[in-house]
């Protein structure tokens, strides 16, 4: 593994206003979420150097439901290249049917236009896959998947990769068929790593490594390896590595190049 790919982290939350050299102490690429068209305007100047932020809308806040715009949407999924998180949640306060008719238009923007997409589905599972199944969209990570392994399954043959925390078994995904190349690493801060060992903040996904290499019989070396291949296929199957940070943008190029010496498991 070349000291040039640190951990990736594909989901957490971060506060809005964290100093941007705090986000480089994390010696991590992090992918932050946000939960609402107002908690994106925030972020959108940010000019971090190894941080992401998405454009998200959650589908457990009520408020970001409600305030929904398409045309607000649009002009976001311009400046990023990345899309977190949305999805719909079966516990959530927001009727289904709002979330359903917020989350099928978000896939008919990210269709037309790609971009890496994190996918809440919290007890909605078959429901988040029929619509990406209706919508076309190829690539979604589904983040913190408990989907069934009929469901894992069909995700997998919709083209869906899987976002993995500390808190979930990688055992699971391996039985139901999910290929070491489908995966990717979340903390999913500060929910997905509150009993992790520490230090419990974003960008740490070491125990996930470690997880998943036991899981799939391969060494940690060769897991952050993939992930970052995987990363990079990603990133250029949505045409988004010229939206990524200068110095992510460099890494994903070296992971392209690994990835040629990597071959296919």
């Amino acid at each position: 593994m070349s000291r040039a790919l640190p951990p990736l982290d594909l989901h957490a939350h971060v506060a809005t206003n964290i100093a941007p050299r705090a986000l480089e102490g994390l010696g991590a690429v992090v992918f932050a979420v946000t939960r609402s068209l107002d908690e994106y305007e925030e972020v959108s100047r940010r000019t971090d150097t190894v941080t992401v932020w998405g454009v998200g809308c959650h589908p457990g806040v009520v408020s970001a439901q409600e305030n929904y715009d398409d045309d607000r949407f649009a002009a976001a999924l311009a400046k990023t290249p990345f899309v977190g998180e949305v999805g719909l949640d079966g516990a959530s306060r927001s009727p289904i049917d709002r979330q359903v008719q917020t989350f099928s238009l978000v896939l008919t923007a990210v269709a037309k236009t790609p971009r890496i997409l994190s996918v809440h589905s919290y007890r909605a599972t078959e429901r988040v896959l029929d619509l990406i199944e209706q919508a076309g969209v190829e690539g979604a990570i589904l983040h913190w998947w408990l989907g069934s392994a009929a469901e894992t399954k069909r995700a997998l043959d919709l083209g869906c990769l899987f976002s993995i925390n500390q808190s979930m078994q990688p055992d699971v995904l391996r039985r139901a068929g999910v290929p070491l190349t489908a995966l990717l690493p979340e903390t999913d801060h500060p929910s997905g790593n509150r009993r992790g060992e520490a230090p419990r903040q974003p960008g740490y996904t070491v125990e996930v490594e470690r997880a998943v290499a036991s899981a799939y019989g391969v060494t940690t070396t060769e897991v952050r390896d993939q992930f970052w291949v995987t990363l990079a296929e990603l990133a250029d199957s949505t045409a988004v590595t010229s939206l990524l940070p200068p110095a992510v943008q460099a890494m994903v190029s070296h992971a392209r190049h690994l990835g040629h010496s990597l071959g296919r498991r």
